[in-house]
């Protein structure tokens, strides 16, 4: 019998509701702090993930969350199965 997995519980869980080029959206948000070189400069990386056919993707479509207004700058497929989607965040 085939394993059949549903991501909806997981998402229902942790994510945030948004839209994503006007379409309604729910993925998990996360804007990690990064300290980088030798200064001790912090920047920040948001990405959002979300199930992968959950909505079209496109570089430069606009996410907009509780947490502001977003860009997308990359969408990456998760590993191993493709079947959540990141997205690289950047604010307009």
């Amino acid at each position: 019998m085939p394993f059949s997995e549903t991501l909806a519980p997981f998402f229902a869980d942790f994510g945030v509701a948004g839209t994503l080029a006007g379409a309604p959206v729910r993925g998990i948000f996360d804007a990690a702090s990064i300290v980088e070189g030798f200064d001790g400069a912090v920047t920040q990386a948001p990405s959002y993930q979300l199930a992968t056919p959950a909505a079209p993707v496109a570089v430069g479509a606009v996410l907009v969350i509780p947490a502001g207004t977003y860009t997308v700058r990359q969408a990456l497929a998760d590993e191993p199965d493709g079947a959540t989607t990141r997205l690289v965040l950047a604010r307009p």
